[in-house]
């Protein structure tokens, strides 16, 4: 038996129309507006001028001002601006995009350097979803540089959307070419952007920043492309040692984003002139046994390790073995894929890096018999937490 829904195609070109006239409006000028999450602050001073109003409370004076604060905090979400931009703070975040890489540098003068995007899949792409909520709630709206460690869809896929969505400055990456759809993607928003891709190779300074400078530590400045080669002959070992690894030094702070490179990259590295112990590192490949080198690892000493995998993924990175290598170093670990985002801040005048987790801003659940009063204390404690953390 066969039921029929009265005006359902009357319903269906409505509905239609609705989000083609949606879609055209976003695409005019100011059309699309993003804004950054409000804080605990902003909300209650919101409210509380709403309720001002609402109940005309107080004298008219009274109301004015609410009525004026109202407006201001609407005025602020809206422009949503960057803040504490001393000269001196910088704040380095390695985002968790699953299994990929994705690292937002915000240096003392306000220039940005995103280093990699996440993938991009045909129902979820780690730019839209993670990297661009984030820098919009960071205020950021101009990206001074975007790296490119090398073109596989856990790094780079998620970068076409943000290339088309932000103003971008540079763009940089390895040099490496590839035929699939998301790298076309990728060069399509490149020139969307009117941008060239420049090639990073060792020795070249990205950024300077005052006492900042983002520095290529890889691939090496004499290393060739093998431009005879066929493309179906280029091996991921190949794309991941050749891969943009960098070193950002900010005063007595040193962290290294080690991208994807394998242990031959690694070894070249250790007896590179460019090469020196760090404070943070970014482990190379996810974790995986094929990037660890232990003379690399003993050679660049990190007080921090920071492994960017995701969940439950088909190749079980991080490594057993390698994470036991880290432990060995007396590295202090933190993983994407357990803890969530993690970030570093600290001043370049300062010798203090604070390390932070997402994790430990997520809220518990509160029991009325064995934990009520204890666990409502510590949520407010992470509601503080969050709005420092953020400045």
């Amino acid at each position: 038996m066969r039921s029929i829904l009265p005006l359902a195609s009357l319903n269906q070109w409505l509905l239609e129309h609705f989000v083609a006239a949606v879609r055209l409006v976003s695409m005019l000028p100011g059309g699309e507006w993003h804004v950054a999450a409000p804080s605990v602050f902003a909300m209650a001073l919101f409210y509380c001028c709403l309720g001002l109003l609402w109940r005309r409370m107080g004298h008219r004076l009274v109301q004015w001002a609410a009525g004026a604060g109202l407006l201001m905090v609407i005025l602020w979400w809206a422009w949503s601006p960057r803040l504490f931009l001393d000269g001196d703070r910088f704040r380095v975040t390695f985002l968790d995009v699953g299994q990929g890489d994705s690292a937002v540098i915000e240096l003392p003068d306000g220039q940005v350097v995103l280093i990699d995007g996440g993938a991009a899949y045909e129902r979820f792409d780690m730019g839209r979803a993670v990297v661009g909520p984030f820098l919009w709630n960071r205020g950021i709206r101009t990206i001074d540089a975007v790296i490119g460690t090398h073109p596989q869809l856990d790094h780079v896929g998620g970068l076409a959307w943000v290339l088309r969505h932000f103003m971008v400055k540079h763009y940089w990456g390895s040099g490496e070419t590839r035929k699939e759809p998301f790298y076309q993607r990728l060069q399509d928003s490149l020139a969307y952007r009117g941008l060239r891709e420049g090639v990073a190779r060792e020795g070249q300074e990205i950024l300077s920043s005052g006492p900042c400078r983002l520095v290529v530590l890889n691939p090496s400045a004499h290393e060739q492309h093998d431009l005879g080669l066929p493309e179906n002959r280029v091996s991921g070992r190949m794309l991941n040692n050749r891969s943009v690894v960098t070193r950002l030094t900010c005063g007595h702070h040193t962290i290294l984003f080690a991208a994807d490179v394998e242990h031959d990259g690694l070894s070249r590295m250790t007896s590179s002139p460019f090469h020196s112990p760090v404070e943070v590192v970014k482990v190379p490949h996810h974790g995986a046994a094929s990037s660890l080198s232990r003379d690399w690892l003993a050679s660049i000493h990190p007080q921090y390790a920071v492994f960017s995998a995701g969940r439950h993924n088909r190749y079980r990175h991080p490594a057993e073995t390698v994470l036991e290598a880290y432990g060995l170093e007396g590295s202090a670990v933190f993983r994407t894929d357990r803890d969530g985002g993690v970030w570093f801040t600290g001043r370049a005048s300062g010798e203090t890096l604070h390390v932070h987790r997402a994790r430990e801003l997520s809220w518990q659940l509160t029991n009325s018999t064995s934990c009520l009063w204890t666990c409502e204390q510590a949520n407010w404690a992470r509601v503080w937490k969050q709005w420092r953390d953020s400045q």
